[in-house]
This record gives structure tokens, C-alpha cells and sequence, in this order.
């Protein structure tokens, strides 16, 4: 990954809780800071994720940040991206987890468009792996989509951001309910939108529409900037796509693959 210097809360050099020695900021948007950090108590490479400085007075941010952490680390797996621990400096609540040197595949996708057949199928068995193993330890991701996850330049594959992710009800038979919670409606199952029951199809869903963007290099329905609203209705409503057609139309080799919508 490319290393961004910009603003951060934090500066190359700064020693955080008096083991992380930052290296440098490597994202910053809504949900806060990540940054490349140097553990030099274990002398390896961490990432460091902090919350933005405002939900450091929302409880409930926190928790859902405390959340992620305990979820996250109920699953060991290459392709699952590790947490490690949770810390405090200044007030300021961080995690740590795995460094992975590595393109998010949103991005990667953007740039290259589709992938070749060979490279995509490599990818889409990582993560089948990865999703398999948070589904064996009960856990729904919930927010499968590109932008989590990363792509190392050697081929592998990382799971990460377990931030909305659920543990199934033991009650309900491999189904949980759907809660409150910032989904992203181009990846969400039409269950997740409506407030149903949700299962590990709600996650395998959200993979086939991932394996869809991978063969074709577009959206099974949506555009970019498409309204929220609209977003929803287009899932909801709208029938599948075949993805032969689809990668015909932008001028592809036919690939053999279709969504299945569930009830």
C-alpha cells in the first residue's frame, strides 16, 4: 500500500502507548484513522485503528468498536485479517491488528477494471475460504464488499472491517436477526434492507454480487452515486443479471456464472 502523508491526529515517529511507534497515516475517512505502526515490543508491523475524536464520547461507537474486536477475533484464518488487541491513549480507544502491504480491491478494481478469469477465480476461492472460516466460529461479516478487502501483490487475500459484523443466534438455527446498522445497499442482502432474519446466505449473497464485479468488472444493477433510495429499490426489486451477458455487452469472454437471488 501506498503510504499517505498527510494530516493525521498522529505524525511519523510519534510513540503510541509507549509500545507503537508510527511509521505513517494509511486511511482516513468517516469511521476514523488507520495507520502503519512498528509493535516494538514483538518488533513486527501493526496497523493501528483509531475512531474519529467526536465518538470518543459516544458509547455507542464505542461499543460497536469493542464489538469488532471481539468478533474479529474469534477467527483465525490466512484469509481473514487478524485483530490482535484493544488499547487507550489520551482517551482515545485504538485496536491493532494484522499490517497487510496490500491494495483494497475496490481500488484495484477501479484501476484495472475486470480481472482476468484465472486471477479472479484465484481471489474468489481465498475468500470463500476466509468466509467459510468466520461462518464455522458463528460470525456474519454483514458488509462483504470490495473496499474490505485487501489484495496483497503477491495474490493474497484478506478479509478485514468484521465493524457491523453479527454472531449467529444459537437459538435461531444458524439465523440471526437483522439490527440497526450502517449497511452498504449495494452489497446488502434484500433480507439485511427489509429487517429479516438473516443467515450465512446473507453474507454468501453479498459474495456472489463481490464475484459478479470481479468477472465483469460492473455492478449487477447499480451505477456509482446512484441515490440511497434508489439503491434500495434496484435490490429489492430488480431481477438478476446474468454475468455472461453482462461481460458480452462490455466486450468480455463469457464467464459462467449467475446470481441467484434467495426468498
Amino acid at each position: 500500500a501506498e503510504y499517505q502523508i498527510s494530516e493525521g491526529r498522529f505524525l511519523p515517529g510519534r510513540l503510541v502507548a509507549g509500545r507503537y511507534r508510527i511509521v505513517a497515516l494509511l486511511g482516513k475517512g468517516g469511521m476514523g484513522e488507520v495507520y502503519r505502526a512498528d509493535d516494538l515490543t514483538l518488533g513486527q508491523a501493526v496497523a493501528l485503528k483509531f475512531l474519529p475524536d467526536e465518538a470518543a464520547r459516544d458509547e455507542g461507537l464505542l461499543e460497536r468498536f469493542r464489538n469488532e474486536v471481539r468478533i474479529a477475533r474469534r477467527v483465525s484464518h490466512p484469509n481473514v485479517c487478524r485483530v490482535y488487541d484493544v488499547g487507550d491513549v489520551d482517551g482515545q480507544t485504538f485496536f491493532t491488528m494484522e499490517y497487510v502491504d496490500g491494495e483494497d480491491l475496490a481500488s484495484l478494481l477501479r484501476r484495472i477494471g475486470r480481472l482476468p478469469p484465472d486471477k479472479a477465480l484465484d481471489i474468489a476461492r481465498q475468500l470463500c475460504a476466509g468466509l467459510a472460516a468466520a461462518h464455522t466460529k458463528g460470525v456474519l461479516h454483514r458488509d462483504l464488499k470490495p473496499a474490505n478487502i485487501l489484495v496483497t501483490a503477491d495474490g493474497a487475500v484478506k478479509l478485514l472491517d468484521f465493524g457491523i459484523a453479527k454472531l449467529l443466534d444459537p437459538q435461531l438455527a444458524h439465523m440471526t436477526h437483522a439490527s440497526a446498522a450502517p449497511l452498504t445497499p449495494s452489497c446488502a442482502a434484500p433480507e439485511q434492507l427489509n429487517g429479516g432474519l438473516i443467515t450465512t446466505a446473507t453474507d454468501v449473497y453479498a459474495l456472489g454480487v463481490l464475484l459478479f464485479e470481479l468477472l465483469t468488472g460492473t455492478h449487477p444493477w447499480l451505477e456509482s452515486a446512484m441515490p440511497l433510495l434508489q439503491a434500495m429499490r434496484m435490490v429489492l426489486q430488480r431481477a438478476a443479471p446474468v454475468a455472461s451477458e453482462t461481460a458480452a455487452r462490455n466486450d468480455h469472454a463469457p464467464v459462467p456464472i449467475r446470481l441467484i437471488r434467495g426468498d
